[in-house]
């Protein structure tokens, strides 16, 4: 069973205790996640790197370590230190 969190009770969804999940449907929520996927396709390699990251906990939903090495990969390759330090933290 999924434990649904209080989104107002944390300023970012970065924030989410470990194994919390911040639900995607929350305003607040959908806001942000929209936000870091519109920015990580720009190229901005900080949302590349916390998309990577969002994937591989599962904050805005379930975990999906696929999407969550590619999009680390991307940003690893452009050289961004904390995708390739996260590149080493997802299982193959």
């Amino acid at each position: 069973m999924k434990k649904i969190v209080n989104i107002q009770d944390y300023r970012d969804a970065a924030e989410a205790p470990e194994g919390e999940k911040i639900e995607a449907h929350g305003l607040l929520a959908q806001d942000k996640w929209v936000a870091l996927v519109d920015n990580a396709a720009r190229g901005d390699l900080e949302a590349i790197a916390d998309l990577a990251e969002s994937y591989l906990k599962g904050t805005f939903g379930e975990k999906d370590l696929k999407k969550a090495r590619k999009w680390c990969a991307y940003a690893a390759k452009k050289g961004h230190k904390r995708a390739i330090e996260l590149l080493k933290e997802i299982p193959e």
